[in-house]
Protein backbone atom coordinates (compact mmCIF):
# COMPACT_ATOMS: atom_id res chain seq x y z
CA UNK A 1 0.00 0.00 0.00
CA UNK A 2 2.84 2.08 0.93
CA UNK A 3 4.46 1.93 -1.90
CA UNK A 4 1.41 2.24 -3.89
CA UNK A 5 1.02 5.84 -2.32
CA UNK A 6 4.50 6.53 -3.63
CA UNK A 7 4.48 5.42 -6.67
CA UNK A 8 1.06 7.77 -6.94
CA UNK A 9 2.90 11.20 -5.43
CA UNK A 10 5.69 10.17 -7.98
CA UNK A 11 3.45 10.47 -11.00
CA UNK A 12 1.68 13.37 -9.99
CA UNK A 13 5.10 15.22 -9.69
CA UNK A 14 6.45 14.10 -12.97
CA UNK A 15 3.27 15.25 -14.34
CA UNK A 16 3.14 18.33 -12.84
CA UNK A 17 6.69 19.17 -14.00
CA UNK A 18 5.48 18.28 -17.59
CA UNK A 19 2.73 20.49 -17.92
CA UNK A 20 5.40 23.21 -16.14
CA UNK A 21 8.02 22.29 -19.21
CA UNK A 22 5.04 22.59 -21.56
CA UNK A 23 4.03 26.10 -20.18
CA UNK A 24 7.73 26.93 -20.20
CA UNK A 25 8.67 26.03 -23.57
CA UNK A 26 4.91 26.66 -25.90
CA UNK A 27 4.69 30.43 -26.92
CA UNK A 28 8.49 31.10 -26.45
CA UNK A 29 9.51 34.06 -29.23
CA UNK A 30 5.92 34.30 -29.96
CA UNK A 31 5.89 38.31 -27.91
CA UNK A 32 8.60 38.57 -30.32
CA UNK A 33 7.29 36.92 -33.34
CA UNK A 34 4.34 39.59 -32.93
CA UNK A 35 6.13 42.42 -32.73
CA UNK A 36 8.48 41.98 -36.10
CA UNK A 37 5.74 40.43 -37.87
CA UNK A 38 4.01 43.77 -36.99
CA UNK A 39 6.76 46.05 -37.19
CA UNK A 40 7.40 44.39 -41.11
CA UNK A 41 3.85 45.06 -41.63
CA UNK A 42 4.27 48.81 -40.85
CA UNK A 43 7.26 49.18 -42.69
CA UNK A 44 5.46 47.64 -46.20
CA UNK A 45 2.70 49.48 -45.35
CA UNK A 46 4.76 52.67 -45.33
CA UNK A 47 6.79 51.58 -48.75
CA UNK A 48 3.92 51.05 -50.69
CA UNK A 49 1.47 53.57 -49.62
CA UNK A 50 1.81 57.28 -51.48
CA UNK A 51 -1.12 58.67 -49.60
CA UNK A 52 -0.51 61.55 -47.08
CA UNK A 53 -3.13 59.82 -44.29
CA UNK A 54 -1.28 56.59 -44.54
CA UNK A 55 1.75 57.65 -44.28
CA UNK A 56 1.04 59.74 -41.18
CA UNK A 57 -0.76 56.65 -39.55
CA UNK A 58 2.22 54.85 -40.54
CA UNK A 59 4.23 57.14 -39.01
CA UNK A 60 2.25 57.68 -35.89
CA UNK A 61 1.91 53.57 -35.38
CA UNK A 62 5.46 53.27 -35.49
CA UNK A 63 5.98 55.89 -32.86
CA UNK A 64 3.50 54.27 -30.77
CA UNK A 65 5.40 51.03 -31.15
CA UNK A 66 8.43 52.22 -29.56
CA UNK A 67 6.58 53.14 -26.86
CA UNK A 68 4.96 50.16 -26.00
CA UNK A 69 7.44 47.25 -27.59
CA UNK A 70 9.54 46.56 -24.53
CA UNK A 71 6.83 46.24 -21.67
CA UNK A 72 7.70 43.15 -18.97
CA UNK A 73 4.84 39.98 -19.01
CA UNK A 74 2.78 40.52 -16.21
CA UNK A 75 3.41 38.97 -12.97
CA UNK A 76 0.12 38.95 -11.46
CA UNK A 77 -2.94 41.23 -11.62
CA UNK A 78 -2.51 44.63 -13.24
CA UNK A 79 0.55 45.91 -13.68
CA UNK A 80 1.19 49.73 -14.22
CA UNK A 81 1.72 51.60 -16.93
CA UNK A 82 4.10 53.74 -17.18
CA UNK A 83 3.47 57.62 -19.07
CA UNK A 84 5.53 56.88 -22.12
CA UNK A 85 3.37 53.46 -22.34
CA UNK A 86 0.25 55.07 -21.68
CA UNK A 87 0.61 57.58 -24.02
CA UNK A 88 1.66 55.16 -26.42
CA UNK A 89 -1.87 52.33 -26.58
CA UNK A 90 -3.95 55.71 -26.16
CA UNK A 91 -2.22 56.27 -29.90
CA UNK A 92 -2.72 52.64 -30.72
CA UNK A 93 -6.30 53.07 -29.84
CA UNK A 94 -6.41 55.86 -31.88
CA UNK A 95 -5.09 54.48 -34.62
CA UNK A 96 -6.87 51.31 -34.53
CA UNK A 97 -10.08 53.46 -34.25
CA UNK A 98 -9.48 55.94 -37.14
CA UNK A 99 -6.91 54.62 -39.39
CA UNK A 100 -6.88 52.96 -42.91
CA UNK A 101 -7.31 49.09 -42.49
CA UNK A 102 -3.91 47.89 -42.50
CA UNK A 103 -2.40 50.18 -40.21
CA UNK A 104 -5.59 49.52 -37.93
CA UNK A 105 -4.98 46.05 -37.58
CA UNK A 106 -1.38 46.20 -36.81
CA UNK A 107 -2.32 48.61 -34.44
CA UNK A 108 -4.92 46.50 -33.02
CA UNK A 109 -2.48 43.62 -32.88
CA UNK A 110 0.08 45.95 -30.47
CA UNK A 111 -2.83 47.06 -28.34
CA UNK A 112 -3.65 43.73 -27.31
CA UNK A 113 -0.18 42.86 -26.72
CA UNK A 114 0.03 46.23 -24.49
CA UNK A 115 -3.09 44.78 -22.60
CA UNK A 116 -1.55 41.04 -22.47
CA UNK A 117 1.40 42.30 -20.96
CA UNK A 118 -0.48 45.21 -18.24
CA UNK A 119 -2.36 41.84 -17.26
CA UNK A 120 -5.90 43.42 -18.69
CA UNK A 121 -6.22 39.56 -20.39
CA UNK A 122 -9.80 40.25 -20.63
CA UNK A 123 -9.45 43.69 -22.76
CA UNK A 124 -6.37 41.86 -25.11
CA UNK A 125 -8.76 38.75 -25.53
CA UNK A 126 -11.68 41.31 -26.70
CA UNK A 127 -9.08 43.17 -28.93
CA UNK A 128 -7.44 39.92 -30.68
CA UNK A 129 -11.30 38.48 -31.05
CA UNK A 130 -11.43 42.13 -32.98
CA UNK A 131 -8.80 41.37 -35.27
CA UNK A 132 -10.28 37.81 -36.08
CA UNK A 133 -13.44 38.86 -36.46
CA UNK A 134 -12.41 41.76 -39.32
CA UNK A 135 -13.42 40.91 -42.57
CA UNK A 136 -11.23 43.91 -43.94
CA UNK A 137 -8.25 42.11 -42.06
CA UNK A 138 -5.50 40.45 -43.79
CA UNK A 139 -6.10 36.89 -43.42
CA UNK A 140 -2.43 36.41 -42.08
CA UNK A 141 -2.85 38.97 -39.32
CA UNK A 142 -6.28 37.48 -38.67
CA UNK A 143 -4.67 34.22 -37.92
CA UNK A 144 -2.18 35.50 -36.20
CA UNK A 145 -4.44 36.99 -33.49
CA UNK A 146 -6.33 33.59 -33.10
CA UNK A 147 -3.28 31.75 -32.42
CA UNK A 148 -2.01 34.84 -29.83
CA UNK A 149 -6.15 34.29 -28.49
CA UNK A 150 -5.32 30.80 -27.79
CA UNK A 151 -1.70 30.83 -26.15
CA UNK A 152 -2.78 33.29 -23.82
CA UNK A 153 -5.71 30.79 -22.73
CA UNK A 154 -3.76 27.68 -22.97
CA UNK A 155 -3.56 26.76 -19.38
CA UNK A 156 -7.01 27.26 -18.41
CA UNK A 157 -9.27 27.92 -21.17
CA UNK A 158 -11.81 25.70 -22.24
CA UNK A 159 -9.88 23.29 -24.46
CA UNK A 160 -12.79 22.46 -26.98
CA UNK A 161 -12.61 26.00 -27.89
CA UNK A 162 -8.85 26.07 -28.32
CA UNK A 163 -8.92 23.04 -30.25
CA UNK A 164 -11.24 24.54 -32.11
CA UNK A 165 -9.49 27.68 -33.52
CA UNK A 166 -6.32 25.75 -33.28
CA UNK A 167 -7.14 23.34 -35.76
CA UNK A 168 -7.53 25.98 -38.07
CA UNK A 169 -4.40 27.09 -38.20
CA UNK A 170 -2.92 23.45 -38.84
CA UNK A 171 -1.96 22.01 -42.01
CA UNK A 172 0.57 21.91 -45.03
CA UNK A 173 0.91 25.56 -46.13
CA UNK A 174 -0.72 27.51 -43.46
CA UNK A 175 1.61 30.29 -41.91
CA UNK A 176 1.31 29.13 -38.43
CA UNK A 177 1.23 25.07 -38.41
CA UNK A 178 3.82 25.32 -36.63
CA UNK A 179 3.20 27.31 -33.72
CA UNK A 180 -0.57 26.13 -33.19
CA UNK A 181 0.46 22.27 -33.68
CA UNK A 182 2.87 22.88 -30.80
CA UNK A 183 0.07 24.94 -28.80
CA UNK A 184 -2.14 21.67 -29.44
CA UNK A 185 0.41 19.62 -28.32
CA UNK A 186 1.01 21.90 -25.25
CA UNK A 187 -3.00 21.12 -24.11
CA UNK A 188 -2.66 17.69 -25.15
CA UNK A 189 0.25 18.04 -22.18
CA UNK A 190 -2.36 20.08 -19.74
CA UNK A 191 -5.34 17.36 -20.02
CA UNK A 192 -2.89 14.06 -19.84
CA UNK A 193 -3.08 13.03 -23.27
CA UNK A 194 0.67 12.50 -23.17
CA UNK A 195 0.94 9.86 -25.68
CA UNK A 196 -0.06 12.26 -28.53
CA UNK A 197 1.35 15.04 -27.12
CA UNK A 198 4.69 13.01 -27.97
CA UNK A 199 3.40 12.37 -30.73
CA UNK A 200 2.69 15.89 -31.85
CA UNK A 201 5.91 17.10 -30.59
CA UNK A 202 8.11 14.40 -32.19
CA UNK A 203 6.77 15.03 -35.45
CA UNK A 204 7.09 19.25 -35.15
CA UNK A 205 10.87 17.87 -34.41
CA UNK A 206 11.41 16.09 -37.40
CA UNK A 207 9.38 18.62 -39.74
CA UNK A 208 12.18 20.97 -41.86
CA UNK A 209 9.76 23.15 -42.88
CA UNK A 210 8.95 24.30 -39.39
CA UNK A 211 10.93 27.27 -37.74
CA UNK A 212 14.19 26.54 -35.63
CA UNK A 213 12.69 27.71 -32.34
CA UNK A 214 9.56 25.94 -32.80
CA UNK A 215 11.58 22.47 -33.62
CA UNK A 216 14.36 22.69 -31.13
CA UNK A 217 11.17 23.65 -28.64
CA UNK A 218 9.67 20.47 -29.88
CA UNK A 219 12.79 18.34 -29.28
CA UNK A 220 13.19 19.51 -25.83
CA UNK A 221 9.37 18.04 -24.95
CA UNK A 222 10.07 15.01 -26.48
CA UNK A 223 13.05 13.98 -24.39
CA UNK A 224 11.07 15.86 -21.24
CA UNK A 225 8.09 13.30 -22.43
CA UNK A 226 10.39 10.19 -22.95
CA UNK A 227 9.64 7.85 -20.83
CA UNK A 228 12.76 6.22 -20.77
CA UNK A 229 14.39 9.03 -19.63
CA UNK A 230 12.98 8.32 -15.79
Amino acid sequence: MAEDVFKEVDDELKAERLRQAARRYAGLGLGVLAAVLVGAGAWSWHLSSQKSASLAATGSYLTALRQTDHLPPASAGLTPLGETAKAGLADLQKLAASSPSGIATLARLQEAAVQAAHGDVKSALATWDAVQNDQKADPLLRDLATLLWCQKQIDAGDPATLRSRLSLLTGKGKAWNGLASEALATLDVREGHLDDARKKFAALAATEDEPSGVRSRAQAMSQALDPSAG
